[in-house]
């Protein structure tokens, strides 16, 4: 037996954090067994048992003739090219009532989904998924809840339209300003179990970005509407956010400690990102390893307050559905993409569900092709976390776009340390 590569040791008060990021295993090791622990890069020899058991468990012993990096890409491959489930992200329109600067989407024409192509996407998948045992369903845009209507007709519709016995499940990603608990019950009736929904921050950051179409705020409706639905539907609130904004993010927490919604939604942080060059000039983007340091502030905090955190991202064998084989975009003209990103760009559409399917044209074979095959990538210990990072930064800037454990993995342990501890001392009080 050896040890992982994807390792991580962390002192922590004495002891030592043994952690592995493929399994998403930790072990907290007193002085003793930490002792025996280094000397397992030597030898075994003298190395108690039960502590083997343990590392073999936790995936920090691996098989001296096993390459876990080779082993990861192969299980990767075997995931991305299932076939016995199938994604869509539907875009029911690319209508917004938003006006955000750094938007990836500007410049697409605002339709929304005919009768003719919800019929050709439900026949789509009755004809060409005939086994699936899964269907999972992401409603996206534009702002998908200006047009509820639609998203119920479709629902009914692929509900109709996939095998017997094949689960169905669905998710939202919106901006939230439509979001009234009578909207979340119509969502819920149509298998939505979870939102995300956008906040940049504290209320004058939002409000100076995330503006209506004529400029009118959307903060306090949006916190309104999180409030009224939390009780309904699972949110998660992303922030977004960039130099400018990411110091005053903390006004968001008061906020939701002040409505009483610490253990009701999830937040995190997410780097806006410079995707298709949008971004304007007066928004400031960062670096991931820049931006690292601000999502464990964030973390410490979140953990303080009393909020529900994950403090690790687990092991993502599929990448990204734009790699993955049974995963499309689909745009309200019944145009297919691999990539959210490119939704709308009919130059790099891979099919049209109104036009026979899928076509293995140029595009698709470009992403189905990739592979995350970084050597420097592969040794690190983030490695099976993000593999490889973001296809389309890999593919299209021939840059990596990295997860931010590769740069706080040694903070977040500590904090877990800290929580641990913090539940512990509440369990015997």
């Amino acid at each position: 037996m050896k040890l992982s590569k994807y390792n991580v040791e962390i002192p922590y008060k004495g002891k030592v954090i043994v952690a592995n990021s493929v399994s998403g295993g930790a072990l907290s090791l007193n002085e003793e067994y930490a002792k025996q622990f280094h000397a397992l890069k030597t030898s075994s020899d003298d190395v108690h048992t039960d502590l083997v058991k343990e590392l073999i468990k936790g995936g920090m012993l691996v098989d001296d003739d096993c390459d876990e990096y080779k082993t990861l890409l192969l299980k990767s491959r075997i995931a991305r090219f299932s076939s016995s489930s199938l994604s869509l992200t539907i875009a029911p329109t690319m209508a917004c009532n938003f006006s955000c600067p750094y938007c990836y989407e500007k410049g697409q024409a605002y339709t929304t989904m005919s009768d003719r192509v919800k019929e050709s996407l439900c026949e789509f998948v009755k004809q060409e998924f005939p086994s699936i045992g899964n269907l999972a369903v992401s409603w996206y845009g534009g702002e998908p809840l200006l047009c509820v209507d639609r998203i119920e007709d479709l629902t009914a519709g692929l509900k109709r339209a996939i095998p017997d016995g094949c689960a169905y499940a669905a998710t939202i990603v919106t901006n939230g300003y439509l979001l009234t608990g009578e909207v979340a019950d119509r969502l819920i009736s149509c298998g939505v179990n979870s939102a995300q929904i956008t906040i940049d921050g504290s209320k004058a950051n939002h409000d100076a970005r995330r503006t209506l179409h004529g400029g009118a705020p959307t903060y306090d409706v949006i916190m309104h509407n999180i409030q009224n639905c939390a009780d309904k539907i699972n949110v998660t609130v992303r922030v977004n956010v960039d130099s400018t904004n990411v110091r005053d993010v903390y006004e968001l927490l008061d906020r939701f400690e002040a409505d009483g919604l610490q253990q009701k939604v999830a937040v995190y942080l997410a780097l806006i990102d410079n995707i298709n060059e949008t971004c304007p000039n007066d928004i400031h983007c960062m670096s991931v390893q820049e931006f690292s340091s601000d999502e464990m502030n964030f973390l410490h905090e979140l953990v303080r307050r009393g909020f529900h955190v994950q403090l690790f991202p687990a092991c993502n064998l599929p990448i990204c559905g734009a790699v993955t084989l049974n995963s499309y975009v689909v745009d309200p003209i019944g145009d297919l993409y691999k990539c959210w990103d490119e939704i709308g760009m009919r130059e790099r559409r891979i099919g049209s569900v109104a036009d026979g399917g899928v076509s293995m044209n140029k595009r698709l074979v470009h992403w189905l092709s990739y592979e995350p095959l970084d050597q420097e990538c592969g040794s690190c210990f983030a490695f099976p976390v993000c593999l490889g990072g973001c296809p389309h930064h890999a593919l299209e800037d021939k840059s990596r776009y990295c997860s931010t454990l590769r740069y706080n993995a040694e903070q977040r342990f500590r904090l877990s340390g800290e929580l641990y501890e913090r539940i512990r001392e509440a369990s015997h009080v």
